[in-house]
């Protein structure tokens, strides 16, 4: 029997739980202002361990995908897709055993977590950045996707739009040598993470919702 029915599942699945999980987050932690905090900072606390388990649960998503699409992806580029699609797993595995350091905390005074949780972001970040673009264009023309194909393209569209876009709030707050995010960076910041779930959840959605057999 195929394991691509499994982790299509798996991965539908984990995507919706990291969904969930970040939006509990907003009624157990009230004190942080969605527009000037990014969820990195959940992280933190005596609620960290459910920000943690968001993390983890993208990581599973991004594996399962993975073995999803390992067998049906033919090119060149997409094969790099799912390379990246491998980085993104680590990263996000990097982000739920490292959280950052408090805001308050200045650069010279990272922790090893701190830092670590840096590097999670450089590798997760563009990894599944990527990994999505790539994989949505190889997926084009399988006619499996063909139902979900413009929603894939749409959600890899706002992945890079709210990436793109919380940079630019990123090195604003820097010129303007703020000690928190402001200006809306935890918005982009959340659209990002509500993209990267939604993406997963689509792209394992038509081998998740069929039959074992029609994929094994």
């Amino acid at each position: 029997m195929s394991t691509r029915p499994t982790a299509a599942r798996v991965a539908f699945g984990s995507g919706l739980v990291a969904f969930v999980l970040l939006a509990v987050l907003h009624l157990l932690r009230p004190d942080l202002q969605p527009s000037g905090h990014v969820i990195s900072e959940y992280a933190v606390g005596a609620h960290g361990w459910v920000m943690a388990l968001s993390f983890f649960s993208l990581a599973v998503g991004c594996a399962g995908v993975t073995v999803v699409l390992v067998s049906r992806i033919k090119t060149i580029a997409g094969r790099i897709g799912l390379v990246f699609m491998l980085a993104a797993t680590i990263g996000l595995g990097m982000a739920t055993m490292f959280p950052m350091d408090p805001i308050t905390v200045s650069p010279e005074n990272s922790s090893f977590s701190g830092k670590m949780h840096g590097v999670a972001a450089m590798v997760g970040n563009p990894g599944f950045m990527i990994g999505a673009l790539l994989l949505s264009l190889a997926l084009r023309r399988d006619p499996d996707w063909a139902d979900v194909r413009p929603l894939l393209l749409a959600m890899t569209a706002v992945i890079w739009i709210s990436f793109v876009l919380m940079m630019v709030l990123m090195i604003r707050m820097m010129q303007q040598q703020g000690d928190s995010p402001t200006g809306g960076i935890g918005w982009a910041n959340r659209l990002l993470w509500v993209a990267y779930c939604a993406w997963l959840m689509l792209a394992a959605w038509p081998v998740a919702r069929a039959p074992s057999t029609r994929h094994a």
